[in-house]
Order: C-alpha cells, then structure tokens, then sequence
C-alpha cells in the first residue's frame, strides 16, 4: 500500500469515527469530544450499556433453553430412527448367500430357488425335505403348507451319493433357518418393545420444553429491562435538554 492510499484509508477510517460518534452524542462537537461533557456522555453510555447486557443475558438464557430443547427432541427422533432400522433389519431377510445348486434347485441361505420357466422361491423356514431312490432316478422333495414340490434327478446325470448329499444339505440348512427364525422372532419382539419404549419416552424433551416454557414465563414477569430502558430514557431527556437534540439509544 502507497503513502497516499494510507493516508486516503486513515482519513476515511477518522472521518468514519467522528461521524460515528457525533451520532452517538448529538448536539455539537462540544458535545461529542469536550472533556467538559464526559460525565454526560458516560452517564448516557452507562444506561445504554445496562440495557444491552439486560438483554444480552436474557437472550442467552432463552437461547440456552431453546438448544436444550432442539438436542432433547433430535435425541428423540433419533432413538427412534435407530429403533425403526433395527426393527426393519431384523424383518428383512433377502435369499441370502448362494450355498450350493444342483439342476433347477439353487440353495441359498434362506430359500431355495427353482429356476426354469416362472422361477420360484420357496422359504426354507417350515420346509420339510425328503430324499427318494427309484429305478428312474434319485428325487428330492420339498415339502410347504402351501405345497410341495418334486425335483427329479436322472442317474446318468447325478449320482445317488450326490443327490443324497445335495439333500442332506439342503435339510442341514432348514434345521439352521428354523433355528433363525425363532432367534430372530424374539429379537423382532425386543425391538418392537424398544421401539415402542422409544416412542412413549418423551420425559427429556418434555422437561426441556417445561424448562423454556418457564424461562419464558420468567422473563415476561422480569421488570429489568423495563426499568433499564426507563432509565435510558430519562438519561436520553437529560441530553436532549442539555443540547436541544435526542441522541439514539
């Protein structure tokens, strides 16, 4: 920066100054600037500094009480939005991971899938399986409430031991998903008993809002800010019959 732009910058920054404070304390510069009107100039400051730091504090009480307000209620939802994904989690099985297929049955951790024309998808829960030996090949069974479904195996394509194997396993894994279903029946009751704890317990927030609630009554009955202000107002009268001009507050 030039001694010219520095000069130009340090007057404007004086000019700014003066102007502001001929604002301030209106009437004159003898007013504004003379040591002889330093009492009223302070008198008048002190009364403008005790309404500000009336509502200052009374703005960060009531901001206090808003936030604790905002957490208590965000701590709310979010306890429910854990509590609903938890529960969603658990309802949500899927096929699960491919195990083992043989023809048309493809073993997945949850269901077996048929695949060929109009694929199905048959739940292992509740499923019972059955493994049979003929002259014309090796069979398994697959046997639903809703029911049951036949797969055939030619000997010249699969062995009897393959097959067998394949049922075996496939009999192994509805013995797991039976297992899982009854764990996982009593972890949907856990988390729909946490959801609805979750729902009914607004004991923080509703004490948050009490608490705002009576801060706000508190500071509507408080009498400092009114007798602040008049006490600003009497010191803006005292200016203005000093000068003839009402300063600001």
């Amino acid at each position: 920066m030039g001694i010219v732009s520095l000069i130009l910058t340090v007057s404007v920054l004086l000019l700014a100054g003066m102007a502001w404070r001929l604002h301030r304390y209106p009437g004159g510069w003898s007013y504004a600037f003379s040591g002889s009107h330093g009492i009223d100039r302070s008198g008048l400051d002190r009364e403008r500094r005790a309404v500000r730091q009336v509502r200052s504090r009374a703005r960060r009480e009531l901001a206090v009480a808003e936030g604790r307000v905002a957490r208590a209620e965000q701590a709310y939802r979010s306890r429910i939005s854990t509590a609903e994904r938890r529960l969603k989690g658990l309802r949500r099985s899927g096929n699960g991971a491919l195990l083992s297929a043989m023809g048309h049955l493809s073993l997945h951790e949850h269901v077996v899938v048929i695949s060929g024309p109009g694929t199905k998808v048959l739940p292992l829960g509740g499923a019972q399986v059955q493994f049979e030996h003929s002259p014309m090949g090796n069979h398994i069974y697959l046997r639903r409430p809703d029911g049951v479904h036949w797969e055939s195996y030619a000997t010249g394509e699969h062995s009897e031991d393959s097959v067998r194997r394949f049922s075996v396993r496939i009999e192994n894994q509805v013995a797991k998903e039976n297992r899982l279903l009854t764990e996982r029946a009593a972890a949907v009751k856990r988390a729909e008993d946490e959801l609805k704890e979750a729902r009914a317990d607004t004991r923080p927030a509703d004490r948050a809002r009490r608490h705002l609630s009576a801060v706000t009554a508190r500071q509507s009955r408080d009498r400092s800010l009114d007798e602040a202000l008049t006490r600003l107002e009497n010191a803006r009268d005292r200016w203005q019959r000093l000068t003839g001009r009402r300063p600001p507050r």
